[in-house]
């Protein structure tokens, strides 16, 4: 029993410091939320897709980062400002959820997907360009 107890406990800590994000913890934000957010320069917004798929069509002011093991992103992540939300859309979700860990962990309070990501932002009338 004793065993058990040290076991349970353990994997309770581990659990609380686990520094992921959850899926239960993403906040999305809506096509018209945004788009009204963007309207009074509220928000910044960023793109996780391919740099093709960015040059494709993309939302206005949106800012491309490509997630990379490669690449050291945190110089990119250092040119947003941490007290202006950001809005993240790719086109999956281990991109998208791996953006929003990075901005959390550096101190990003105000972090969301858009809800059904660039193709429900094009269904809602959302410019792309």
């Amino acid at each position: 029993m004793r065993k058990y107890l040290l076991l349970f406990t353990i994997l309770l800590l581990c659990s609380q410091g686990c520094k992921e994000v959850e899926a239960s913890e993403i906040e999305m934000i809506s096509p018209e939320e945004m788009l009204d957010r963007m309207k009074k320069d509220e928000i910044q917004v960023l793109d996780v897709r391919s740099a093709q798929e960015f040059d494709d069509a993309h939302i206005f002011k949106a800012k491309n980062i490509i997630l990379s093991e490669n690449n050291d992103n945190s110089l990119f992540f250092d040119t947003l400002a941490k007290d202006k939300p950001v809005v993240i859309y790719g086109k999956n979700k281990k991109n998208t959820k791996k953006a929003i860990e990075i901005l959390k962990d550096d101190g990003f309070e105000e972090v969301y997907e858009l809800e059904g990501g660039i193709e429900n932002w094009i269904l809602v009338g959302g410019k792309v360009y």
